[in-house]
């Protein structure tokens, strides 16, 4: 009876392991969305970005965060993290765990896959500081060939 017992126990535990397994896999699974450069050109339209300025603001984009949806980086100086495609900063623009910063929101609803509040914010970032704000776009997208969208389709193609 007690070697019955112990073989339910040890049976109940490597079944109780393998589903914390399974469950840790799937959390751990969990990928980002990077975009190409016409679906960012999409979305950027979708936000009012002018077309004109698309090709900054994806320039921004893939410097700044590699197109990374989800990402969130830091602490950077004064315990500054960064978060989503434009990689905005909880030190001024948003606040971490609560709405709060310049433009009103938590910081980790810019860490998903709808950008649309990013592109929100970032607007207003522009509109305060202009592309100079970014780092990455000082660097590697002013005055420097900027990517080209030219071949990007307004509409996609029904095959």
């Amino acid at each position: 009876m007690i070697k019955k017992s112990r073989r339910n126990i040890r049976t109940i535990t490597i079944v109780l392991l393998l589903l914390l397994l399974l469950l840790s896999f799937e959390t751990s699974t969990t990928t980002a969305k990077i975009l190409n450069e016409c679906e960012a050109m999409r979305e950027l339209q979708r936000g009012g970005i002018s077309r004109t300025f698309i090709s900054n603001w994806i320039c921004l984009m893939k410097y700044e965060s590699g197109m990374d949806t989800k990402l969130i980086t830091g602490p950077k100086g004064a315990s500054n993290y960064y978060y989503g495609i434009f990689q905005i900063s909880s030190g001024k623009w948003c606040t971490r765990g609560r709405v709060g910063g310049i433009c009103n929101k938590r910081c980790e609803d810019f860490a998903n896959d709808d950008i649309q509040d990013d592109i929100i914010c970032a607007k207003t970032i522009s509109n305060m500081d202009g592309f100079k704000a970014w780092n990455e776009w000082t660097k590697k997208c002013k005055n420097k060939p900027l990517p080209n969208i030219r071949n990007c389709n307004r509409r996609r193609s029904i095959s």
